[in-house]
């Protein structure tokens, strides 16, 4: 038996096999629209919380500078050749340790003609003095004038006086002798050498080295004026404030330093102000020009109102909120003011109240105010998370 197709047959053949792929995609589409629509009507499944009274200390962080208690470029004071050296380039070296010398050999002159001169003038004013005692004992027996008398007292004092000017140019020049061996002026670490032996130095030749003391060291920072207000409020003046270093390596350092330095007054341009604090460095870890992490922490605790940052929106510029829930299981937008940051945890100033209901994960499945939510834990949360 044959089967005649007729052009009758074909042409609803063809029909079919275009309308049905058309009708199939308008009625999956209408199916699936209205399946989507249902699940939409479906309160979406959030973990939910409430916001977290705790208690902590006021703490604050900055970046610092380790820096030399005493930095001291050490300068010739007389002039001469530099003759000898006596130390190492950054060697460890102790308050008046001899480190250079300069050629005494004129200085030692001075000194000689100097207390030359003393000798002299002390003979003269010995011997003035005795013609004044002569003088005042014959002027008693009327047997000199009186003007011989004002005479001697005359050459007594010029004699005085030219012995006091010697023994000042002596002890000058015992000074200048002195200056020809160069001491190092703090116990510390000494840096490189910039005049070496052998060459003439004076007054103005500049320094010939520095020494930088390493115990104990300074670390200077800028902290925020918020950060400052904080801190002053949770301690008396902050002085009890502890402060305390991090190495790149992340370890903190073992010592436990004070504040020392607060400027008095916090700068219009960076909006931060000036501190300084003192640390203990027996074993010299903390070397000079070395950035440090540095933190502050206040005695007093302070009680804070906190929620997570992963359950907040927004940001610093237009202001932060987290959806709320009602009795109806309904969203209510809240918006809060916060301030820092304690473990991933937003500290909360001000729109919330510990009695809130506040999502906590889930957040992105919420479109609007007064969407309706079911809310499960965290463990049922997860685990829908993990089968998906």
């Amino acid at each position: 038996m044959k089967f005649k197709m007729t052009r009758k047959k074909l042409a609803a053949v063809v029909l079919l096999i275009i309308i049905l792929p058309i009708i199939y995609n308008k009625t999956s589409g209408f199916v699936t629209g209205m399946i989507q629509m249902q699940m939409m009507k479906m309160p979406k499944e959030v973990v939910a919380g409430h916001p977290e009274n705790v208690e902590t200390n006021i703490s604050a962080e900055a970046t610092g500078r380790v820096e030399a208690k005493y930095s001291i470029d050490v300068m010739a004071r007389v002039s001469g050749f530099l003759n000898k050296k006596y130390f190492n380039e950054g060697d460890y070296v102790k308050k008046d340790q001899v480190l250079f010398q300069i050629d005494p050999q004129e200085y030692q002159l001075e000194v000689r003609n100097s207390q030359a001169n003393v000798n002299q003038y002390e003979a003269l004013l010995k011997n003035s003095q005795q013609e004044l005692n002569r003088a005042n004992a014959l002027i008693k027996e009327d047997l000199v004038s009186h003007s011989y008398v004002d005479q001697s007292v005359a050459d007594r004092n010029q004699n005085q006086a030219l012995l006091d000017a010697a023994r000042q140019k002596l002890q000058l020049a015992k000074v200048n002798l002195s200056y020809t061996t160069i001491k190092s002026p703090v116990d510390g670490r000494i840096g490189k050498v910039n005049i070496t032996e052998g060459n003439y130095v004076t007054l103005t030749s500049g320094p010939l080295v520095n020494v930088s003391s390493i115990d104990p060291v300074y670390v200077t920072f800028s902290l925020r004026s918020s950060d400052f207000i904080k801190l002053l409020k949770a301690s008396d003046n902050l002085k009890d404030v502890e402060v305390k270093v991090q190495f790149e390596d992340g370890n903190w350092y073992k010592k436990i330093g004070k504040l020392d330095f607060i400027d008095n007054q916090i700068d219009k341009n960076s909006g931060s102000i000036q501190m300084r604090a003192t640390f203990e460095n027996p074993d010299g870890w903390l070397v000079p020009g070395n950035y440090m992490k540095v933190s502050l922490v206040a005695p007093q605790k302070v009680q804070f109102i906190t929620v997570p940052q992963a359950c907040t929106k927004g940001d610093a510029m237009s202001g932060y909120y987290v959806w709320t829930i009602d009795k109806d299981n309904k969203i209510v937008r809240k918006d809060i003011t916060v301030s820092d940051v304690i473990d991933n945890n937003w500290i909360v100033e001000s729109g919330l109240e510990l009695t809130d209901k506040v999502v906590i994960s889930g957040v992105q499945s919420i479109r609007q105010e007064g969407q309706k939510v079911k809310t499960i834990t965290a463990e049922e949360y997860q685990k829908k998370l993990e089968s998906k």
